[in-house]
């Protein structure tokens, strides 16, 4: 007996593939506490009934993989506002006691606290005469100081690492912000996957359990026939086999309902045991956001500020080989033996002016990797830019022929209902052999999976325009 269609596994592989690729894996930490079962709809039957809006909101809530996108986002902003060192005064202020037996520190100790006598340059004993008396000088014994320091050093001019340090430290802060976008336009659109990939395990048992009833309708009149002899045993092991064949699929498909629910709970972070099923919704809250332009989507956008950063990275590297001028103006406090004293004081104004001339090529080759590193980050914005017009014209050609998949599948199902009344119709009467009926309703089981199919090929194909954006062209732009 040929068995085609949904009802003989046909269309179970795509239904496997489309729950597989749902929802990426993430990491089993979550951020907050997850998602609550009230998030997402309401219990029936000890099932929890889940609306797309609400998977959305949830995943958008409580996706830990957001929540760390969301994280390096202002981990960039945080550099990039450290980035103001190049331009703002650094102060800082210390305090220090220090020890020491050694000659030089302990007569500079004498210096700092402007306390050095004629005692302290002692003429060193004659031969014979113990070392350390009378030699003060060589011999000073145990010093102590105690330094209060405030320091000021303000940048002036650093080959313009100062000025195009912050530029890239701004437009790495400008890419992750585009980069948390679009993971956000990531998480709802698996979001969505994921909700339709459960409506569509879920219509899919539909169409099975309305399979299953017609196979036992099929099994009862053979068995009713071959009773009264007016059909064979072979038509009744037909119809037997037919029905398991039914239900194995019925098996298979609720697992995939299961697993699909499951995909959803990770995604929401929510921690349930109970099973997840579509609630009722209509179709108008399958919506979908405004669709952009591929120029505008977050990640080619984040792609052209990280080439800017990695450019002007180049010229940073480019200041290491250009003279550099620094201030730095030192105010200190000194004591003999009282910490944060202040005995004696003192302060330093200097202006440093430095050019690291030859530094073994190292300047040189960092310059040379800086650049090359810019090349390769515009190559790849220029490459990524034109894959986001591909995957765009790619979504728009797919979303046309879900449309028109669609409204074929509708008319097959029609046409294979009727297809099935007729030769239902026949077989009661011995006009058409069981072989002839199981194989119209595979069909017509066929026909109501590829149905259920285009659907959720449809409504998917919306969201992934959604996702991957228009075509930026010239007649876009009028």
């Amino acid at each position: 007996m040929k068995m085609r269609g949904f009802a003989s596994g046909g269309g179970l592989p795509v239904l496997w593939l489309i729950i597989a690729a749902t929802v990426p894996v993430q990491a089993a930490h979550h951020a907050d506490d997850g998602a609550g079962i009230g998030e997402l709809g309401a219990v029936r039957n000890d099932t929890l009934l889940v609306t797309r809006d609400a998977v959305i909101e949830a995943a958008l809530a409580h996706n830990e993989m957001l929540a760390a996108s969301g994280a390096m986002r202002d981990a960039a902003g945080a550099e990039a506002l450290g980035a103001w060192r190049g331009y703002l005064p650094r102060l800082s202020v210390g305090a220090y006691r220090l020890r020491t037996d050694d000659a030089l520190y302990g007569f500079g100790f004498k210096l700092n606290q402007r306390r050095a006598t004629q005692a302290d340059f002692a003429v060193p004993p004659s031969p014979g005469a113990a070392a350390p008396f009378g030699n003060a000088l060589n011999y000073p014994g145990v010093s102590e100081n105690n330094i209060t320091q405030v320091r000021l050093q303000q940048p002036v001019f650093n080959g313009g690492m100062s000025l195009y340090g912050k530029q890239a430290a701004n437009a790495m802060s400008r890419a992750a912000e585009n980069d948390h976008r679009r993971a956000v336009q990531t998480v709802r659109f698996h979001a969505v996957q994921a909700y339709e990939g459960l409506v569509l395990a879920s219509a899919y048992e539909d169409v099975l359990l309305a399979a299953l009833a017609s196979a036992d309708g099929h099994l009862r009149q053979a068995r009713a026939m071959y009773d009264n002899e007016m059909a064979t045993e072979a038509d009744l092991l037909q119809a037997e086999v037919y029905r398991a064949g039914v239900e194995q699929r019925l098996i298979e498909v609720r697992n995939m309902m299961a697993v699909a629910g499951e995909h959803i709970k990770l995604l929401t972070a929510i921690a349930t045991e109970l099973p997840l099923a579509p609630g009722e919704e209509g179709d108008e809250a399958r919506t979908t956001p405004d669709v952009p332009f591929v120029n505008d989507r977050p990640d080619v956008v984040s792609s052209r500020e990280q080439a800017h950063a990695a450019s002007d990275m180049a010229k940073v590297a480019r200041g290491k080989l250009l003279p550099h001028v620094n201030l730095a103006a030192e105010k200190n406090w000194f004591h003999r033996d009282t910490f944060l004293g202040d005995e004696a004081d003192s302060w330093t104004f200097g202006i440093y002016a430095t050019w690291d001339v030859f530094s073994g090529l190292e300047n040189v080759g960092a310059l040379k990797k800086a650049r090359a590193e810019s090349r390769a980050a515009t190559h790849m914005s220029d490459f990524l830019s034109r894959q986001a017009r591909t995957e765009a014209v790619q979504a728009g050609l797919e979303s046309n022929a879900a449309a028109e998949k669609l409204q074929v599948a509708t008319d097959a199902v029609a046409a294979a209902r009727e297809g099935l009344r007729i030769v239902t119709n026949m077989y009661r009467e011995g006009l058409a052999s069981m072989v002839d009926l199981l194989d119209v309703q595979a069909a017509a089981t066929m026909a109501e999976g590829n149905l259920v199919q285009a659907r959720h090929d449809h409504r998917v194909s919306a969201a992934k325009l959604a996702f991957t954006g228009l075509p930026h062209t010239a007649a876009s732009e009028e």
